[in-house]
């Protein structure tokens, strides 16, 4: 199996299996529905306390930020978990020991099978997130407000970064794992216990993490360093655990 067939072949289960749907429909979703949260929400809580309602909740008037930042938070909760699901499915090379001794035998090193899986799993998360971020611009702008192209620009970079990062650490945690759903669980525990690095004095800033919350301070304009650090960890982190994964599965048997 010669390494151009084998991006082809990832490329068509991406498609055929319609993950590429699930991450579509899930980001965009989110892109048409922040903006419509954040312009009514005030609105929608008043209809639901209704006459009986004892104390009045005054929302601030709101603004463009709010409408795309409505949609990074979703993003970066449910459609996260979306995006490590699909790629885990991917790089889950030896969790059917028959299939991976199937690819194993035609492929020269391991790191043949798994580059292809992990980058366009990648390509995928990040092509929803775009997708759906260009939803939330259209929506913001007619709802709301534009709320800025070099604010958007930032928020397109910073996201993409961390999902190239969540799917990188998820193809690590598939050479640690023995299933697929191990593989998710360990890739969700570290992403979301990473923030409490955050608590240490100056570590912060360093952590990918920190690229989540980074599109808010862009959309309100309150960056201070425009996030560059985290950027700079984020991709040093991801090639490391690309490399770290293709180590350890070249060395892993398969039972």
């Amino acid at each position: 199996m010669n390494e151009l067939s084998l991006w082809r072949v990832e490329w068509l289960r991406l498609l055929r299996t319609k993950r590429l749907i699930a991450l579509l429909g899930v980001f965009v979703l989110f892109g048409f529905t922040g903006p419509l949260l954040a312009r009514y929400s005030g609105q929608l809580l008043d209809h639901a306390g209704g006459s009986a309602q004892r104390v009045k909740i005054v929302f601030p008037p709101p603004v463009p930020a709010d409408g795309v930042a409505q949609y990074v938070n979703n993003a970066f909760g449910i459609g996260l978990i979306v995006a490590v699901v699909v790629a885990a499915y991917a790089c889950s090379i030896d969790a059917r020991p028959a299939l991976a001794v199937f690819y194993r035998t035609r492929a020269r090193r391991f790191g043949d099978l798994l580059v292809p899986r992990f980058a366009v799993s990648a390509t995928g998360a990040v092509g929803g997130y775009l997708a759906g971020l260009l939803a939330a611009w259209y929506e913001t702008a007619v709802l709301l407000g534009n709320p800025g192209t070099a604010a958007m620009g930032w928020t397109a970079l910073t996201g993409a970064v961390f999902l190239v990062f969540a799917v990188a650490v998820t193809a690590l945690a598939a050479t640690l794992a023995r299933s697929t759903l191990g593989t998710v669980g360990y890739a969700l525990l570290a992403l979301f216990t990473l923030p409490l690095l955050g608590a240490l004095p100056g570590v912060s800033r360093w952590l990918p993490t920190e690229l989540t919350k980074a599109p808010d301070a862009f959309l309100r304009h309150t960056a201070a360093d425009h996030a560059q650090r985290a950027l700079a960890v984020a991709v040093v982190l991801a090639l490391g655990c690309v490399a770290a994964a293709i180590l350890r599965g070249a060395r892993k048997e398969v039972r």
